[in-house]
Order: structure tokens, then sequence, then C-alpha cells
């Protein structure tokens, strides 16, 4: 069930990138997406424990064969982009994007896995 609190925020960590993944048990999973290779979690965190959330999933996500995994959190017209050196807050329009774009690429990870999306509670699909 998602979240009712406006200043809840939801994000999207793919499982496999977390080196302890203990850190979802203090998430609500919200939506499982599973593909090829990652599995995609839909994840809410309260606003209150939004700061502490961030980074402790920062401080896990993992760094394979020098490429970054990063995650991305969301509410109304809020984009938190955490990689594990650098968290970016944005907003939903795309050309706020481009300083986490850049970023994203110059430290190997392909531009079409730089999308941010969902980034709104309406663009949500599972």
């Amino acid at each position: 069930m998602p979240m009712r609190s406006q200043g809840d925020f939801h994000g999207i960590v793919v499982e496999e990138s977390l080196r302890d993944p203990s850190i979802l048990k203090e998430v609500e999973i919200l939506g499982r997406k599973k593909g090829t290779a990652w599995t995609l979690l839909r994840i809410g965190i309260e606003g209150v424990d939004s700061c502490r959330v961030f980074e402790r999933i920062r401080q896990n996500l993992k760094i394979e064969d020098g490429v970054p995994f990063y995650a991305h959190f969301y509410r109304r017209g809020e984009l938190i982009v955490v990689f594990p050196e650098r968290t970016f807050r944005l907003t939903p329009e795309k050309g706020t994007w481009a300083p986490a774009v850049t970023y994203g690429r110059s430290v190997g990870i392909p531009a079409d896995q730089l999308d941010f999306l969902p980034c709104r509670f309406e663009d949500e699909t599972y």
C-alpha cells in the first residue's frame, strides 16, 4: 500500500546494488520489478527518516568493476539521486538532471541507465 503522508519519499533501489541488504528492513517495499539481471524495488521512506535512510543506502551501494550503482528518491517536486560518492538534489523535470547525468556518465554508468524514472508518484507502474 502506498504511503499516505505528503512528506514521505518513494525511491527506486536495485536490490542487488546493496552490500548489506538488511537496510531494506528500515523501509517499506511498495513494489518489485524483476528484470534479467536486476530486481528494481520501489520503496517508501517516512519523511522524518529520509536523510538517515538516504545516507545508509548511499554507504551500502556497491561499485562493480569500477562502476557504481545509484538509487533515487522522490516526492512532490523533489528528486534525490544518490551515488556512493555524491548526492544530487534535483526536481522531476528532466532539464534539472544534467549534473547527475554528467556525473553518472563520468563514473562509467551508461547514459540509458541514467533516466531516474519513475520520479513522481503518478508515474509509478509497479
